[in-house]
């Protein structure tokens, strides 16, 4: 049996399949923030409970969390945290000057983030190697020794190391390392030459900033974890939209920092497969926030230009935009008057008003509330097996902020609703629009807990005509996680000038001799790291790609290199993305990268759809626009394949609540997706 978990910011989402691919159980409880691994074990325990079964001791559990990130916003804010970095001299304020990008160009007193490790905690290392990685100034052991007896009198847990052109020549941080491992061996190390041996001194300081902060949390988390389940039978879903093995992700965390994300990307192109829809806009909404990306032709696309709380991270990760708008995303009003929702949400504890956590002398009204309110959430429904929701305190805590704007509860309510909408349709704009392509031409799919209430709404903003609701949609992270391979990614700069011939002929790269030593050796480590998951030779599927540019560019294009002609792959994608090419100028190789994969150990199949007996369906009101709505309550356990579900209809499942509001309509598939459709009245 596998299993798949989700700690989200709310909840923490749990599925059981089995080696034939079909769900046996699903189940939802509460996290636990002050330590998530309790949430993940307890909620297993009752998992199988519900189906009155002995827990395994051999099942294999399949974990994406935001253990990371959040350890990264609590602890990058201390004053004196147990993170230390050791830079080449003349370099230690390398976070602090970070880029002069300014993410908010007209702000007239712009606010900057602290950097992950403050500069107290930034050592000097007396070396220097050049750019092609040659020893200028030799690093010697008096001046290993000094650096450690800092590390010891801050009383250090975790370090990064991160030297000038170390991707060019590693030796000098081997050396610091080893001296600190031998001095310190509980110490945690991050080294830039093991974690992201790639140019741009900011971009590689600052992933193995974030690794360095994250490290001791995640390493806490995961013990916990390999202590109940074993080290074996845990897997770890990466930003990547891979899993790894836990001892691999506890020697660098920063490649989960979107993992939960990840395995909703992963369960979306399933269902839209399964479903016949290959272009994809995924519209995760949890209860702390809203997860987008876009999937075309069936596949995710790869960044190594995303952010983890705002600083850069230059690892391959999916391209997934997240905003603060989730079901427990906080209204508030700001010093103008205006009424916001949102980025902070009341997260599991207290969670929204509605769950009776909150003090009743100072109730915050969250998006969730407004919900309850305007009849979105029948009354008396029970959110997994924690929270039955109370609709008197939802209205409580809205009538309170409504009297500062002068407006009834329910106009209050839907005024929240329609900011959150606002919110997600920028999200979206910024993965479609922003990157030339037309939102119009995909579809929407909806998961996340709170995913149902907007996508019907939120389509009609950005002008789409189809929304796919999939099977068990609050839990799709933790079903996408279920079918993730193993995936390990390499990389290595080689800054090698790819010049032409006396006929203007580019060489075929594979035989330039830089490129294909430096090739063998990342396919080399891409065997190893499979071979150490025990899976055999035959299975291994390698991906050797390359970056490349023309010489002064400051930004690269990846290609494949089983291309025939890699030269050629880049000038037209560079002719399609930037409209000309520069023949006068010479082309440089930059990074080599490879990609180390198997197929999937399980695959996902869908349930079959039993035949039930018609539901008796009842009506509920629901107010829109001030007035009562007649509403169609519906079950999705109790429907069929090629049911219709008409316009004004509210569908309740275990992980969910979906609303399809006036002229849209669904239809039930063989497979059990809901496929949702604009009514065409032209």
């Amino acid at each position: 049996m596998r299993i798949g978990v989700d700690t989200g910011g709310t909840f923490t989402d749990i599925v059981l399949m089995s080696d034939d691919g079909l769900i046996i159980q699903t189940h939802k409880r509460l996290s636990t923030p002050d330590d998530p691994s309790l949430a993940v074990i307890q909620g297993i325990t009752e998992l199988f409970s519900k189906i009155n079964k002995a827990q395994p001791s051999d099942i294999t559990v399949i974990h994406g969390s935001t253990v990371a990130t959040n350890a990264l916003l609590e602890l990058r804010n201390i004053d004196n945290p147990p993170t230390a970095m050791i830079f080449t001299e003349g370099f230690t304020d390398t976070l602090a000057i970070a880029r002069q990008t300014r993410p908010d160009l007209y702000a007239i007193n712009p606010k900057r983030s602290n950097p992950p490790i403050p500069r107290s905690h930034c050592i000097a290392a007396p070396e220097r190697l050049n750019f092609n990685g040659e020893i200028i100034s030799p690093l010697s052991e008096q001046a290993c020794k000094t650096m450690i007896d800092k590390l010891r009198d801050m009383q250090i847990q975790s370090v990064a190391i991160c030297l000038l052109h170390s991707y060019a020549n590693s030796i000098h941080e081997k050396l610091i390392a080893q001296a600190i491992a031998n001095v310190l061996p509980n110490v945690h190390l991050t080294v830039s030459s093991e974690l992201l041996p790639e140019y741009r001194e900011y971009e590689r300081a600052s992933t193995c900033a974030i690794n360095a902060v994250v490290a001791p949390t995640m390493n806490r988390y995961i013990k916990r974890l390999e202590e109940h389940f074993g080290s074996e039978q845990l897997r770890i879903m990466c930003s990547h939209g891979g899993i790894l093995p836990a001892k691999a992700v506890r020697h660098h965390p920063v490649r989960t920092v979107l993992s939960g994300p990840a395995g909703g990307v992963q369960g979306a192109i399933h269902a839209g497969q399964l479903a016949g829809l290959n272009n994809l806009i995924t519209f995760d909404m949890g209860g702390t926030s809203t997860d987008v990306s876009l999937i075309q032709d069936g596949k995710y696309k790869l960044s190594t230009e995303q952010t983890a709380a705002g600083l850069p991270v230059h690892l391959p990760m999916i391209d997934i935009h997240t905003v603060g708008a989730g079901g427990g995303s906080i209204a508030w009003i700001d010093k103008g008057g205006a009424l916001r929702v949102g980025p902070r949400s009341a997260g599991a504890d207290p969670g929204p008003a509605s769950y009776g956590k909150q003090p009743t002398n100072n109730l915050t009204p969250t998006v969730t509330d407004a919900h309850i309110l305007l009849g979105h959430i029948p009354e008396g429904t029970t959110l997994g097996n924690d929270i039955t929701l109370n609709p008197s305190l939802a209205e409580k805590a809205i009538s309170q902020i409504a009297s500062k704007l002068s407006l009834t509860p329910h106009q209050t309510a839907e005024g929240i609703l329609r900011i959150a909408e606002i919110t997600m349709a920028k999200a979206v704009g910024q993965i479609t629009l922003q990157q030339g392509h037309d939102p119009r031409e995909y579809s929407l799919i909806t998961f996340g807990g709170a995913g149902g209430f907007h996508a019907c709404s939120l389509a009609d903003q950005l002008g789409i005509k189809t929304v796919l609701l999939p099977p068990h949609p609050g839990l799709l992270s933790a079903v996408g996680m279920l079918s993730a391979k193993p995936i390990h990614h390499f990389s290595h700069t080689i800054l090698q000038t790819i010049r032409t011939d006396d006929h203007g002929n580019y060489p075929d790269l594979l035989q330039h001799s830089r490129i294909t030593n430096e090739l063998t050796t990342l396919i080399t480590q891409a065997h190893n790291a499979l071979e150490s998951e025990n899976i055999p030779v035959k299975s291994h599927n390698i991906r050797p790609q390359i970056d490349l540019r023309y010489q002064g560019q400051s930004y690269e294009i990846t290609v494949s290199l089983d291309t025939t002609d890699p030269i050629q792959a880049f000038e037209l994608e560079h002719k399609r993305l930037y409209g000309y090419l520069a023949h006068s100028r010479p082309i440089e190789a930059v990074t080599l990268r490879v990609t180390a994969t198997t197929s999937a150990p399980y695959t996902h199949q869908p349930t079959p759809l039993k035949q039930q007996l018609p539901d008796q369906p009842r009506t509920t009101p629901v107010i829109e626009l001030g007035k009562p709505v007649c509403y169609t309550l519906l079950h999705r356990e109790k429907l069929n394949a090629n049911d219709v579900l008409p316009p004004h209809t509210i569908l309740s499942e275990y992980s969910s609540t979906t609303v399809i509001p006036e002229t849209w309509h669904g239809v039930v598939t063989d497979t059990g997706h809901i496929i949702i459709r604009k009514e065409d009245h032209s």
